[in-house]
């Protein structure tokens, strides 16, 4: 009877697995005082868990062949540059930012969120413990769920409304957020328009999410110089117009070229 609940609200069933388990941690954290007394990825550590539990658990009670999504999601052969471009294209984005808010008389400094020779295990450790195993479920299970009833691109905005509203607590606690309304502004166009592009790359791969999985931890490590004094920076919120609005023209140009599909139905046959 559980199993058979589970199968007819598998979206209700994975967003109560998912949200229970990240805002019941947020709880823990918040009421012993680790957001501030934990280094700021470890303390962030076990909430995003709940989107792969949630996914393995609510396909092992539907109708769905654990072992057939097991295998689709964790499909690997996509050609080269397709991995190249989800890994480079966050760190151009995130890099660009800096060095335009620098434009005009400003300065740019080296600034890694982690010394150098860490950087990479500060990346590997995104795809394999942190943010990228987020994927699983966010775009590995709700997405398609969610492509049954609707376009690709209304899919992706719903999964990002939804990915946004997960993250709500963290912004009254965790050194990484905060209520400032321009950084909620910021966070909210990125989140929404990160969303569009993943769901359009889990649609070329068929379902495969290791590429989103290594997006998703090349976005998390962030850029490494910072930049400011520039013309550009007293007039506008450049990470608000470039670092987020870069991934609404890429959402953008997609919509142009492919209408709500995203993606040419030639490139996912030819990857699939």
């Amino acid at each position: 009877m559980f199993r058979s609940l589970i199968n007819r609200h598998r979206v209700p069933a994975f967003l109560l697995v998912v949200f229970g388990w990240a805002w019941g941690w947020d709880a823990v954290y918040y009421s012993l005082g680790w957001w501030k007394s934990l280094p700021v990825y470890i303390n962030s550590f076990p909430r995003q868990w709940g989107l792969p539990i949630g996914a393995v658990l609510v396909v092992w009670a539907s109708d769905i062949p654990l072992r057939e999504w097991l295998s689709r999601v964790f499909q690997w052969r996509f050609p080269p540059w397709l991995y190249l471009g989800a890994v480079f294209l966050p760190l151009f984005i995130g890099e660009a930012q800096p060095v335009l808010a620098a434009l005009g008389g400003g300065s740019v400094s080296y600034s890694p969120p982690a010394p150098p020779h860490l950087l990479f295990v500060f990346f590997l450790l995104n795809v394999v413990l942190f943010g990228g195993v987020e994927e699983f479920g966010w775009r590995g299970f709700l997405q398609p769920q969610f492509q049954e009833r609707m376009s690709v691109l209304t899919a992706s905005l719903a999964v990002g409304v939804l990915w946004w509203a997960w993250h709500l607590p963290l912004f009254f606690g965790h050194p990484n957020f905060t209520p400032n309304p321009l950084f909620l502004a910021e966070y909210t166009v990125f989140v929404l328009g990160i969303s569009t592009v993943l769901g359009a790359l889990v649609n070329v791969t068929d379902g495969g999410v290791i590429p989103a999985v290594l997006m998703h931890a090349a976005i998390n490590v962030g850029s490494i110089l910072e930049g400011s004094g520039g013309i550009l920076d007293g007039i506008l919120s450049v990470s608000l117009v470039v670092g987020a609005g870069a991934w609404w023209l890429i959402a953008a140009v997609l919509v142009g070229l492919y209408g709500r599909s995203l993606t040419p139905k030639s490139m996912i046959e030819s990857l699939s």
